[in-house]
C-alpha cells in the first residue's frame, strides 16, 4: 500500500481548492454576460421606444395625454437601465474578483507541484545513490572473494 505524503494532502487540497474557484468563476462569468445582455436588451427597448414616440409625433402627433405617459415610460426605463448599469458593474467586480482568486489558487497549486517534483527528484536521487552504495558494496566483496580463492 501506497503511503500518501503530506505533500501530496496539501497537492490535492490546492486542486480541490481551484476546482471550486474555476467553477465560482465561471459561474459568476455567466452571470456577468446574461447581465450585460439584458442591458443591452433594455438600452435597445429604451431607444426603440423613444423612437417610435418621435416618429408619431413627427408623422401624425399625439395628445399631450400620450405624449406624458410615453414620456413618463421612457423616464421609468432610463431609470432601469440606470439600476441595470450598476448591476452590470457589480458582476464584473465579481468576476475580477474571481478571476484574482483563481489566479492566486492556480499559483499556489503550481508551487505544490513544483515542489512536489522538486521532492521527488531528491528521493529518486537517494534511491539512486543507495542503489549505487549497495552494488559497490557487492562488486568491493565479489572482488573480495576472488583474491581470497
Amino acid at each position: 500500500m501506497a503511503t500518501i505524503s503530506p505533500m501530496d494532502v496539501l497537492r490535492d487540497l490546492a486542486q480541490q481548492k481551484l476546482d471550486d474557484t474555476t467553477s465560482h468563476l465561471g459561474k459568476v462569468q455567466q452571470d456577468y454576460s446574461r447581465a450585460v445582455t439584458q442591458l443591452e436588451q433594455l438600452e435597445a427597448y429604451e431607444l426603440e421606444y423613444q423612437q417610435t414616440l418621435q416618429s408619431n409625433m413627427a408623422n401624425k402627433g399625439i395628445s399631450v395625454v400620450d405624449w406624458v405617459n410615453h414620456q413618463s415610460f421612457i423616464d421609468s426605463l432610463g431609470k432601469v437601465v440606470f439600476q441595470h448599469t450598476g448591476h452590470v458593474t457589480q458582476c464584473k467586480k465579481s468576476v475580477d474578483l474571481a478571476l484574482s482568486s483563481w489566479r492566486s489558487d492556480k499559483q499556489r497549486l503550481n508551487s505544490f507541484d513544483t515542489l512536489k517534483s522538486r521532492a521527488e527528484e531528491v528521493r529518486a536521487l537517494k534511491e539512486n545513490r543507495q542503489e549505487q552504495k549497495l552494488m559497490d558494496e557487492f562488486a568491493q566483496r565479489a572482488s573480495l572473494g576472488k583474491k581470497v580463492l
